[in-house]
């Protein structure tokens, strides 16, 4: 219709008055020169922005600072006013933490048979923050959209695994640059694990058989240690992992796992990712009702003969 209202309203015959009066139409229509481009449109295609994944699992994997999508015509968030920090504002990516929550993903599927339910953003920090409340995640309204479909997504995943099994574990990958060689664990101090810890116990939350104690079984350096002290000050768990935790309304178990570099690098990912599904089958076994498949002696022997293969840091991150 704005178009037919230009033809309308001018008919030149040179093509020089045709551009200079079609930029005047367009400063009319948008209030700046030039044409409407993609800053003007709606962020409609959410699968460009957010991956997700149905499971056959009481298990999640959630990953929300690792991706590298930048949204054309969207601003890019300031933080005017908001305090910085772990639990503030920063635009900082997670680097690698995408594609681990992928081969963690693919490394559960392996070790079950299974696969867990998947929720992974594909945009850049900078964009949007799914960690934090939405009012201070994003501050262009097009981002509105990509934020709710990944907070729905994670909430339908909650309710279904509750409907379906019961009981689950939500686990929120992230990476930190304070020590290399370190995970960090991020519960609240034993918060959002509460129903784990009700029900079996609190040697299920820090115990040699919780999951950060089977981690530390396959060489893993952990923190908390030991394990039932205090969570290190900020990485003690955000808002994901407050949000869905089992000291809410479902017996969701959330923990936040901040990977330090080393375990995020490529040259280690997948030994990363099969490290954790294994103490997953484990820590399955015990608190979640299922049983995975018994490793193959061919397997066991060929984890064995890659473990701790040679590490190769190929970037400096920052990371919170």
């Amino acid at each position: 219709m704005k178009e037919s209202w230009k033809q309308m309203m001018f008919e030149p015959t040179d093509r020089y008055c045709w551009t200079l009066l079609s930029i005047v139409a367009s400063f009319c229509e948008t209030g700046s020169l030039g044409a409407q481009d993609s800053s003007t449109r709606p962020v409609s295609d959410l699968s460009a922005f957010v991956f997700v994944q149905g499971g056959d699992l009481p298990i999640m994997v959630s990953a929300p600072h690792g991706g590298k999508v930048g949204v054309p015509g969207v601003t890019e968030r300031t933080g005017a006013g908001l305090a910085t920090g772990p639990s503030g504002f920063f635009t900082g990516r997670d680097t690698g933490t995408e594609e681990l929550a992928h081969a963690v993903s693919d490394a559960i599927k392996k070790r079950f048979g299974k696969s867990p339910f998947v929720v992974i953003s594909k945009v850049h920090r900078k964009f949007m923050d799914p960690n934090r409340p939405a009012d201070i995640a994003f501050e262009d309204p097009k981002m509105q959209p990509v934020y709710d479909h990944y907070h729905d997504s994670l909430s339908k995943y909650c309710r279904e695994v509750t409907d379906r099994f019961q009981v689950g574990v939500l686990i929120d990958l992230h990476g930190q640059g304070s020590r290399a060689d370190t995970v960090f664990r991020g519960t609240k101090n034993g918060l959002t694990v509460t129903h784990l810890r009700e029900t079996f116990g609190e040697a299920a939350h820090h115990g040699s058989q919780s999951l950060f104690g089977l981690l530390s079984t396959r060489g893993w350096t952990v923190h908390p240690s030991p394990l039932d002290e205090k969570e290190q000050s900020g990485f003690t768990g955000g808002f994901i992992v407050q949000s869905y935790g089992s000291h809410k309304s479902l017996p969701i178990d959330a923990m936040q796992l901040e990977f330090g570099a080393e375990y995020r690098v490529a040259s280690r990912r997948a030994k990363t990712a099969e490290d954790l599904a294994d103490a997953l089958a484990d820590y399955a076994g015990q608190y979640l009702q299922i049983k995975a498949p018994p490793v193959s002696k061919t397997t066991a022997t060929k984890s064995k003969s890659t473990a701790n293969p040679p590490i190769i840091l190929q970037f400096r991150t920052v990371d919170h």
